[in-house]
């Protein structure tokens, strides 16, 4: 079944591959990533309509409520969002007392997770197993409190990994410019605020990939929506998922300009080494987020310092383009790629770039496992058993 567009009816049949490809786990509405024609979709809009005409706050609520707000509306969101993002006085303490070399990702699950015994409306949906659909209001209410809290929570790690200490949020700033001030202090310019934006939006949602899949596992089975939210954190931790335009902005610095990025590809490709930052395992085309973090970058790093870094980009993107276009296996950079040079480019430390994903992807977790609780089913797929059958215990004196 190549087309995953349209309503289906359960049971379906598909080509399965590894690491469940091809796979369906449900049907949405929350968004879709149409990889043969390199498009991003969220509830219907385009990501490049929002990334040029919306914000953060109002790409959330699309998400979790599924529709645009009103002016209204999208007051009383931001109110909301403002009046729950203050974090307990005992886990900023927690955070305070955090080993600064620890990754700030097993920072932030931690958090999290710690967040949920501060919260008793959040183990109101362990109760609703007779009827899960009965616990939607409450899991909104819950979700949209973590959206606001991990932004606290992200900020606060990052004062501390330099030694300073957590500032709570300022109720008059934006989400953005509320996460760059309790981050760095003081209010960002508009530039910066501006792109930060635009990368919260761009990576908010982005189909069935591993974490959103981790995220919507946890939450079938009923488990709160802090062990969710920690858990699809942990999935993002990992070097093949949200830490992977760290490694991919590291190769960029260590090339030595674009004069030597041909070389050192043709390199990488005669030892049969992947490239960071290329290839996705959905789009066949241009990752849309790609190419608007792109022309992000290039100003950007123009502007503060990074010209060389984003001249060895380009130049290695057309290397691997040609090279792979070559070899008739068209293959393009994804959003990894350049979003490690724009959050280099606007202060953020390396170790922090998966951080800065978990914050944005946070309401699309939150939108998917809503949609799927009114109908939820406990996912529990079979793996392929090739071992022995009928073996004999031996006691272990006897064991050789």
């Amino acid at each position: 079944m190549a087309n995953y567009v349209g309503r289906i009816e359960f049971p379906v049949k598909i080509d399965l591959g590894r690491g469940l490809e091809g796979a369906i786990t449900n049907i949405t509405k929350v968004g879709f990533v149409d990889g043969e024609k390199g498009r991003l979709i969220y509830r219907g809009y385009s990501i490049e309509d929002l990334c040029k005409h919306s914000n953060y706050e109002e790409v959330a609520y699309l998400l979790i409520h599924g529709k645009l707000p009103t002016r209204k509306e999208l007051e009383s969101f931001d109110a909301l969002l403002n009046a729950e993002a203050k974090l307990p006085d005992s886990v900023m303490q927690m955070i305070a007392a955090m080993p600064r070399d620890a990754h700030p990702m097993n920072m932030l699950q931690t958090v999290i997770a710690a967040l949920g015994c501060h919260d008793p409306a959040g183990r109101k949906i362990t109760e609703y197993v007779s009827n899960p659909a009965d616990g939607l209001a409450s899991e909104v209410a819950v979700g949209i409190r973590i959206l606001s809290r991990l932004r606290t929570a992200a900020s606060a790690i990052a004062r501390v990994r330099q030694g300073l200490q957590p500032i709570q949020p300022d109720p008059k700033l934006s989400f953005t410019a509320n996460y760059l001030y309790m981050m760095y202090g003081e209010k960002p310019d508009p530039v910066t605020e501006q792109v930060i934006d635009v990368t919260l939006i761009l990576q908010a949602d982005h189909g069935m990939n591993a974490s959103t899949f981790t995220s919507m596992i946890v939450h079938s089975c009923l488990a709160d929506m802090y062990s969710t939210i920690a858990a699809a954190i942990g999935s993002l931790r990992g070097p093949l998922h949200g830490g992977a335009n760290e490694a991919a902005l590291d190769d960029l610095e260590h090339i030595g300009g674009p004069a030597k990025a041909k070389d050192w590809v043709a390199a990488k490709m005669a030892k049969g080494e992947k490239i960071i930052g290329f290839g996705h395992r959905v789009y066949k085309a241009y990752d849309p987020r790609a190419r608007v973090l792109k022309t992000y970058a290039e100003k950007l790093c123009h502007d503060r310092g990074m010209a060389q870094v984003f001249d060895t980009a380009v130049a290695v993107e057309e290397a691997v383009c040609a090279a792979m276009q070559t070899a008739g296996k068209p293959i393009f950079p994804n959003v990894d790629f350049y979003s490690g040079l724009v959050y280099q480019a606007i202060g953020f430390p390396p170790p922090l770039f998966p951080v800065i994903f978990a914050v944005s992807r946070t309401a699309g977790w939150v939108a998917r496992v809503l949609e799927y609780l009114p109908e939820n089913r406990i996912f529990r797929p079979r793996a392929v058993y090739e071992g022995p059958m009928e073996a004999t215990y031996v006691p272990i004196d006897q064991r050789g």
